[in-house]
């Protein structure tokens, strides 16, 4: 397959990726990547979007981690599918970070999210939205 070129705008900044994965595909993933962004930010009324990205991260491979788990103890076998998801997260990821760097290096400025929780809302109590 050959390689296409897809833009992401998923916190801010819009950047550049190769891939080749159909447009289609890439379109989905990001879509669900938007919802699962702004559901994130809405149950957690964190609004850095470095922060949103870091936890939708963890998020995400806490979930491949527990799936992985269950096929492990279901007997079931990973295939090479999970492999190439991770290849394909980590080139995303590593597309990110280069095209985040680059904003800081020119002096941009990323966007802010909301201006914090309605009254009534936000974090559990005891809870932080501080990522160390």
């Amino acid at each position: 397959m050959s390689l296409s070129i897809f833009n992401v705008d998923l916190i801010g900044p819009t950047f550049t990726i190769q891939t080749d994965e159909s447009l289609d595909y890439m379109q989905s993933l990001v879509m669900r990547l938007k919802d699962r962004l702004a559901s994130l930010r809405e149950s957690t009324r964190v609004s850095d979007p470095l922060r949103l990205s870091v936890l939708l991260n963890i998020t995400l491979m806490d979930e491949l981690q527990r799936a992985r788990e269950r096929g492990l103890e279901g007997g079931l076998a990973m295939d090479s599918s999970d492999d190439e998801f991770a290849s394909v997260a980590a080139r995303l990821i590593a597309s990110l970070d280069r095209s985040l760097e680059a904003s800081k290096a020119a002096g941009e400025a990323l966007p802010e999210g909301p201006a914090g929780p309605p009254p009534g809302r936000g974090l559990a109590p005891g809870a932080s939205d501080r990522i160390d």
